[in-house]
């Protein structure tokens, strides 16, 4: 009924039809709603937020929000049995079904201090007097520039 290239050309069509793939996402949430977040300083939008990646390892998330400190954080997404080199490939390709692999980083900001200005302008006015009272520099001034005749 089939000849050898036909059950090879259905088995192939079979195999492209239960193939699955591993899809890597992530989820940012912090206890301040709309808080600005980047990943390795590229902006992803209001927490809470969620976006793709492609590869375990460190990744930088930084927070920030009106009235808090900023807040940088260094977290590692550690590979599952699917991301080992060999194992990727099966994943990938011949594994029959999807796997979803989703991280939840969670950040929490802390309210900023208030700045006393008494105490601000106190550390500037000490930090003009101190540049005050420096010795002169040795180094030369730069040579005047050349100005073309008007």
């Amino acid at each position: 009924m089939f000849n050898r290239t036909g059950v090879l050309l259905l088995i192939a069509v079979a195999t492209g039809f239960c193939t699955g793939c591993v899809d890597r996402r992530f989820v940012v949430r912090t206890n301040v709603p709309g808080a600005q977040i980047y990943r390795d300083g590229t902006a992803l939008g209001p927490a809470p937020v969620d976006a793709r990646y492609d590869y375990t390892g460190y990744y930088e998330f930084r927070a920030v929000a009106p009235g808090y400190e900023p807040l940088v954080e260094r977290v590692k997404f550690k590979p599952k049995w699917y991301d080992y080199p060999g194992l990727d490939l099966i994943a990938e390709v011949l594994w029959p079904v999807r796997i979803e692999d989703v991280r939840t980083v969670n950040l929490t900001l802390v309210p900023a201090k208030p700045v006393q200005t008494d105490l601000l302008i106190q550390q500037a006015d000490s930090l003009r007097a101190r540049g005050l009272s420096l010795p002169p520099s040795s180094i030369p001034p730069d040579p005047p520039t050349f100005q073309p005749p008007k």
